[in-house]
């Protein structure tokens, strides 16, 4: 019987602010955490600048908190947090500030992946291991992911779930529609793109070979994307390793949310 395990080369920055907001989102009473995790995607579908934020902030803040099922004291708490979220700045490893609105993008996907590392599994009487960052792994050695005869290699998943047999995998972006639309451009960024599709989709047929339950994810934390037009782009792609036809779903937060167990 095969075995599945994951290899972490590194974890990746998460700074102070996707953190304190995680902490208190998790925390949440269940009847409460998922209707405010709804509204600040939808929140954060919108505002991708520090301008968009402060116009937000100036026009709409009274009218976001209004719609959030939580106490007075609680809607205060998250508002600082949602500031220090789009305004805290930070540093790479190097010493150097990170321009704003590319940290406020690199947050939105830790804060995703923090998610569903901490609500997940879907499935959580199959899961017996879980892990952030991996490198899938099969009765101990690094499973190789082909297209064609070509290797697609180094690649990874944000999130796996895991137990005899099963396998939950999520790779997690902001937007998947805006994720996807890098790839219709030219370049190194466009590459990579139409190359985490590849893997994605061929990683899935890989696994199959092995355990009967695999269930791989390209999830968007942006509530309101065209899943069709998605698909169509991505079943474009994969072609490129002779196989039609995905083998991974994209699902949103609220397809997320809603197969939680209650």
């Amino acid at each position: 019987m095969a075995v599945f395990s994951c290899y972490v080369d590194v974890e990746r920055f998460l700074g102070e602010p996707v953190k304190e907001l995680v902490r208190f989102l998790v925390c949440l009473r269940k009847k409460e955490r998922i209707p405010v995790i709804t509204q600040i995607a939808r929140f954060f579908q919108h505002v991708d600048h520090v301008f968009q934020f402060y116009r937000f902030r100036n026009e709409r803040k009274e009218e976001f908190l209004n719609h959030l099922p939580i106490s007075f004291s609680e809607k205060r708490i998250l508002w600082n947090l949602l500031e220090n979220f789009f305004l805290k700045h930070s540093e790479n490893a190097s010493g150097r500030p990170i321009p704003q609105d590319d940290l406020i993008a690199l947050r939105k996907g830790r804060l995703f992946e923090e998610l569903v590392f901490h609500l997940g599994p879907v499935e959580k009487e199959k899961v017996e291991l879980t892990s952030m960052h991996c490198q899938p792994m099969v009765n101990r050695k690094r499973l190789p992911v082909y297209c064609r005869e070509r290797e697609l290699s180094g690649k990874n998943l944000d999130v796996v779930f895991w137990g005899k047999e099963y396998i939950e995998g999520y790779e997690c972006k902001g937007n998947v529609k805006f994720f996807l639309e890098f790839g219709l451009r030219s370049g190194e960024r466009a590459r990579k793109v139409k190359e985490k599709v590849l893997y994605l989709n061929q990683l899935s047929k890989t696994l199959k070979k092995f355990f009967s339950d695999v269930r791989i994810y390209l999830a968007s934390f942006a509530p309101d994307i065209d899943l069709k037009k998605c698909e169509e782009l991505c079943n474009r792609w994969v072609l490129e390793c002779g196989d039609p036809g995905l083998h991974f779903k994209i699902i949103t937060v609220e397809e997320f949310l809603s197969h939680l167990p209650t």
